[in-house]
């Protein structure tokens, strides 16, 4: 699909995809599809609660081959290195993004582009539309808020995806910035620099913060959620003092969970969850969820394995090495659990998919806001290692591997916290964008595991992907990434 068509989606595509809030069918037959107005839609706050369900909706519903977020979140831990991809029995599914050989027509990258950029144009209907809408002017705030926390976030994956990270080279081509809708003979735009596309996401999501207002779903764009971005932007950008002022910001009222809670699927709200993907069964997310490829039983795809280093990292105390124990089958009795590799790696069992395809899936949890804490205080130097310490604390203390602080100072204080950081957010989609800003080689050399060894440095051609064929076709100003 092109770019420009892209943009002139219209919003009747978000009713059609909203169900959490129970459309009446006689509000969703009154029009052919591809000939409803976006105007229509923002006539009433029953239709625009729909449409923006339906952007939800398209950051998680599957596709027959894919289910956008769930498939980042897997393609970031597969490139990662910290987990593989089986070399047989799983479909040719993110074997592409293991081996770093992704074309310009391969399926995640075309994929990641079109609905990225899907979201962003119904996103930018509603900042067009919702202040001449019929809303009282705090609903309206409200609206405009999360529809930009929500083009921020589409914005954060792209330029992640598809440009040098912002700490290799900010003045490199980034991703075509698109803040109002385009018609249909506008000129498709270029591609913006990264900083500049970084200072987009910064502006959508501090305006989000400051009018949202009140939002306690943790399955929709709340404060703690925009402040956990925020951190992870200013992570990102090296911006170490807003990083820490933001991730404790995000984490204030989401309490770390019992430790008991680290083994019980990954699927139920713990206290510790700011933002998330209600998965529903209507949802036709089933297999190609990030459950369904983690999950040891062959209930769904199952063939997501820990690397033999990976799982060695883990002390015999930390509880989260219990992450790994496995039952000879899915209703065997539980003294049955050891630790088992399956093909090239260990059987992996965070993520429970033994009794529905309908699981949640966390995206922002307060361990990652402490470890974010942790990470940019040490960054910041020898007076900050204190406060650094003191937050990691927090994840080894509940992982049941320290009880006092860290001896470790400098670089290996640290090393330390990004260590920490792999073991506890595996299977949440940050090992290879961590490798990324961090400037760190994704190097497999020396692995008795990985069926497929690459050794990239920093800046690498291999470490972006490519600008999709359709997008080169379709924008005769778009700058294609070196191949």
């Amino acid at each position: 699909m092109s770019f420009k068509n892209r943009n002139s989606i219209k919003c009747i595509i978000l009713i059609l995809l909203a169900s959490i809030l129970g459309c009446k069918k006689d509000f969703l037959d009154t029009s052919p599809t591809e000939q409803v107005d976006a105007d229509e839609v923002f006539k009433s706050l029953e239709k625009i609660q729909i449409a923006m369900t339906g952007i939800y909706d398209l950051t998680t519903t599957a596709s027959n081959t894919s289910a956008y977020s769930h498939n980042m979140i897997l393609n970031a831990d597969v490139k990662g290195g910290d987990v593989l991809i089986v070399s047989t029995g799983n479909y040719g599914r993110f074997t592409n993004g293991y081996q770093f050989v992704e074309t310009v027509t391969s399926y995640e990258p075309t994929e990641y582009w079109a609905t990225s950029y899907q979201i962003i144009a119904n996103t930018n209907e509603f900042v067009d539309k919702i202040p001449s809408s019929p809303l009282n002017e705090s609903q309206k705030k409200r609206y405009l808020a999360e529809a930009r926390a929500l083009r921020a976030e589409a914005y954060f994956w792209l330029i992640r995806w598809f440009a040098k990270p912002y700490s290799l080279d900010p003045e490199a081509a980034g991703v075509p910035i698109i803040s109002k809708p385009l018609g249909q003979y506008d000129t498709p735009p270029a591609r913006s620099k990264v900083k500049e596309v970084y200072a987009f996401i910064l502006e959508d999501l501090k305006f989000a913060e400051q009018n949202l207002g009140e939002q306690n779903s943790i399955y929709r764009m709340n404060i703690p959620a925009i402040q956990g971005f925020l951190a992870r932007v200013y992570l990102t950008m090296e911006n170490w003092p807003e990083a820490v002022k933001y991730a404790k910001l995000a984490r204030a009222n989401k309490p770390l969970s019992p430790a008991n809670d680290l083994l019980k699927g990954f699927f139920s709200p713990t206290s510790e969850w700011i933002y998330a993907m209600n998965v529903r069964t209507d949802d036709n997310q089933g297999l190609l969820g990030v459950h369904s490829f983690y999950e040891p039983y062959d209930v769904g795809y199952s063939t997501f394995r820990a690397t033999t280093e990976f799982f060695n990292s883990f002390a015999e105390a930390d509880i989260r090495k219990k992450q790994f124990l496995v039952k000879s089958s899915v209703n065997a009795d539980a003294n049955t659990a050891i630790y088992r590799m399956k093909g090239e790696g260990y059987l992996i069992n965070k993520f429970d998919y033994t009794t529905t395809t309908a699981r949640n899936q966390v995206l922002i949890r307060s361990a990652e806001m402490w470890l974010i804490e942790a990470e940019a205080e040490a960054r910041q130097g020898i007076t900050h290692e204190t406060e650094a310490k003191l937050a990691l604390l927090e994840i080894q203390r509940r992982a049941g591997v320290a009880t006092t602080v860290s001896p470790n100072t400098g670089d290996a204080l640290i090393e330390e916290i990004m260590t920490e950081r792999s073991k506890e957010l595996y299977g949440e989609g940050h090992k290879f964008f961590d490798l990324l800003r961090t400037k760190s080689p994704v190097n497999r050399t020396g692995s008795t595991s990985h069926w497929k060894i690459v050794n990239y440095l920093p800046g690498d051609k291999k470490l972006v992907l490519p600008i999709p064929q359709d997008e080169i076709n379709a924008n005769p100003n778009i700058e294609p990434n070196p191949l």
